[in-house]
């Protein structure tokens, strides 16, 4: 029986691991009280079609792409933990300017700007989480812990999800609008301060390195792996869409992490690998169902099964991205892992604003529905295809 059991290591969790850590976490959280910020912006009545929110959404995910290419010529030819501070600082421009520049006079040309200000947040978004996860994560790691180094890691910000939306929602019932969006602002800026407190090592640049590559961007070899995790996100994503409506149901979401925190640490810890995978996607599309059943109740239980299931595929295939790569692809690995997770997610929430677009169609019950067939797709992708092929190709 094929098993990951992966030992806990009270050495990593040192000072700098937990300044990249919380660095992960402050970033992540910026990001993710956006979409419970935009819809709420001046002007945003006022989009056309392809500048509505969904449209932001798409934007942002197209924005991840565009400095994957240049991740490893940045972090060889330049200071790496520079290259994520900078990009991290202006990130935090970007998650402001929107909010004001409806003000500033360019209201003509405000669908426009706005369109490029998020694909230029997904950009700077993506290269730092690259640098930050692929990079200065394992420079901070001995070679024996660095799995668990990135797993340990990429829960911090996937806390965050839940985390940012909770705090946007709060301080905006409490302080105010403007109140959020500089707050949101404020935690990139202490992402950033956060790494400037770490000290790393010098790296000597390898010679012959092209201004763009694959790697440190996107695995190749790990193809189907990035089509499952994306296909899962997306349903996650429709689910997180209505999570937002309440505190209440956040909060819900923030228990079926901690509870797939649990489940990693004391049932799945010597469990088959299939079964981690197969009960995560089931558990979300038994949320789907629940939620296509009005009452609150079926409501909470259902963002609470949605978590675990998100928190499960996330931690299974972010291992399974690990295992597939070899031993100089990890951090190749983890960027793909990012790119695939972030682009379900963001693909997800731009799902109900679509249906909110086309005229004559329930949105409630059209998400919800395609919500499921998408997991059920996701379901069936991996069990007659991805698992095989990933017990054939794994290289750890």
């Amino acid at each position: 029986m094929d098993t990951q059991n992966t030992p806990i290591h009270f050495r990593l969790w040192n000072r700098d691991f937990w300044l990249l850590a919380f660095a992960n976490m402050l970033v992540t959280m910026a990001v993710y009280m956006q979409i419970v910020l935009l819809p709420r912006m001046p002007y945003v009545d006022s989009l056309s079609q392809w500048g509505s929110v969904a449209g932001l959404m798409i934007a942002y995910a197209v924005g991840l792409y565009l400095l994957g290419g240049c991740c490893s010529y940045l972090v060889q030819r330049k200071r790496r933990n520079k290259v994520c501070i900078i990009s991290i600082l202006l990130l935090a421009l970007l998650l402001v300017a929107p909010h004001y520049v409806g003000q500033w006079g360019v209201a003509v040309f405000f669908p426009y700007l706005l369109l490029i200000a998020r694909c230029l947040a997904g950009a700077l978004f993506g290269i730092s989480q690259m640098i930050l996860s692929s990079t200065l994560v394992v420079d901070c790691s001995e070679s024996f812990q660095r799995t668990e180094a990135n797993y340990a890691e990429a829960w911090f910000g996937r806390l965050a999800i839940v985390l940012g939306p909770l705090a946007a929602i709060l301080i905006s019932q409490f302080c105010g609008h403007q109140w959020s969006v500089w707050v949101s602002a404020g935690l990139a800026v202490g992402a950033a301060l956060l790494i400037m407190l770490v000290d790393f090592p010098f790296r000597a640049p390898e010679e012959n390195t092209r201004l763009f590559s694959l790697d440190r961007f996107f695995l190749p070899t790990s193809w189907l792996l990035y089509v499952n995790l994306l296909m899962a996100t997306t349903a996650v994503g429709i689910c997180l869409h209505y999570a937002l409506s309440s505190v209440v149901f956040l909060s819900w979401l923030l228990v079926g992490f901690l509870l797939a925190v649990l489940a990693e640490k004391y049932i799945f810890v010597n469990a088959e690998l299939k079964y981690e995978t197969v009960l995560a996607l089931a558990c979300i599309a038994l949320a789907i169902y629940l939620l296509s059943v009005s009452g609150r109740m079926q409501a909470c239980v259902a963002f609470m099964l949605t978590g675990l299931g998100c928190g499960l595929i996330g931690s299974r295939f972010l291992l399974s991205f690990i295992k597939l790569s070899r031993h100089c692809q990890r951090g190749t690995s983890q960027s793909t892992f990012f790119l695939a997770w972030e682009t379900g997610l963001a693909l997800g929430l731009a799902v109900p604003w679509i249906f909110r677009l086309a005229s004559g169609l329930s949105v409630w019950r059209s998400s919800l529905l395609m919500a499921f067939c998408i997991d059920l797709c996701a379901l069936l992708l991996y069990l007659l295809f991805t698992h095989r092929w990933y017990m054939k190709h794994k290289n750890r």
